[in-house]
């Protein structure tokens, strides 16, 4: 059986010990992180024309009116 009242005293036990170590952590407003933020999947470089693009996308829309792509209102 689970003693609630020992479960509760390690809770804020566990918790007033980490209020201790954040004490010693400078206030910054700085941002950092762990790793580089990089696009991964493409190399930044600027946009290129897809020929052909709009043809295919007409192909694949639900329906295609005036260089438009015409679907259903979504909630």
């Amino acid at each position: 059986m689970v003693d609630a009242e020992k479960v509760r005293e390690e809770g804020v036990k566990l918790l007033e010990d980490f209020s201790k170590k954040l004490e010693n952590i400078p206030e910054t407003d700085e941002t950092h992180y762990v790793v580089d933020l990089k696009n991964v999947w493409r190399k930044d470089e600027k946009p290129k024309r897809c020929e052909g693009f709009k043809k295919k996308l007409s192909i694949l829309a639900p329906r295609f009116e005036d260089g438009y792509v015409i679907a259903e209102k979504s909630d």
